[in-house]
């Protein structure tokens, strides 16, 4: 059963050998036209190259931009809370002075209801 089978697949690898381009059996032979198309390939390779380059560093670009906006917006934030906790000092100092007043105010109240001085 593997004999067969093994045949084939020679035979196959065979033909597909004979096919191969050009470019993969051996020398060619017009030398000057295939040294035009090694320039060429290498040229579009270069191009490519250039232009990965390019969109390489305009992502970079577009990243130290996001950076710095996510830093100043981080330090923006904090100053925002910096400043909310201040108030928030300010408003439980108002609110601990307010229920202390409020209390002596009652107190006073009910002393002078009852008659004491």
């Amino acid at each position: 059963m593997r004999a067969p089978l093994l045949l084939a697949l020679a035979a196959l690898c065979t033909v597909a050998t004979a096919q191969a381009p050009v470019e993969e059996r051996g020398v060619s032979a017009n030398l000057p036209l295939d040294g035009q198309q090694r320039v060429e390939f290498a040229r579009r390779a270069a191009e490519r190259a250039d232009s990965d380059l390019k969109d390489a560093e305009r992502s970079v670009r577009r990243g130290e931009s996001a950076l710095e906006s996510a830093q100043w917006q981080l330090e923006n934030a904090k100053a925002q809370l910096e400043q909310a906790r201040k108030n928030f000092d300010v408003a439980r100092t108002k609110a601990s002075e307010s229920r202390a007043a409020y209390e002596r105010e009652s107190a006073q109240f009910d002393r002078r209801r009852r008659g004491a001085p």
